[in-house]
């Protein structure tokens, strides 16, 4: 894994899904993606001590959005982009908590990583 400590370096990490939204050309797909790049954009500007706590799960969201639209263009030849932006919708507050190997329906550890919003 590579550390990164600006925003240059972490987006270079989703290399693969810009890359993907222009071999499809998908509007929706390049559409969702700068949303998220400009709301990261916004976050990062904002958080200071007083809003840490309310703005940090937000960005854990974003995070969370990306990595699952990466793990799930990969299975593009099943599903579109649609469904794929729909499933990333709907399943992004419990990514971490799966990829820690928390099944849905039990109750995490107490940690900033299950804080998402």
């Amino acid at each position: 894994m590579t550390t990164f400590f600006t925003k240059k370096a972490y987006l270079e990490g989703f290399k693969s899904i810009f890359e993907e939204a222009e071999k499809r050309a998908s509007e929706d797909l390049k559409v969702y993606l700068n949303t998220q790049i400009q709301q990261l954009e916004t976050l990062v500007s904002q958080i200071c001590q007083e809003n840490f706590w309310e703005i940090f799960p937000e960005i854990l969201g974003i995070d969370a959005k990306m990595r699952l639209l990466t793990d799930l263009l990969n299975f593009d030849n099943f599903l579109d982009v649609k469904e794929i932006l729909r499933i990333v919708e709907s399943d992004y507050l419990t990514y971490f908590k799966e990829l820690c190997g928390y099944d849905r329906s039990k109750e995490p550890n107490h940690s900033m990583i299950f804080n998402v919003v």
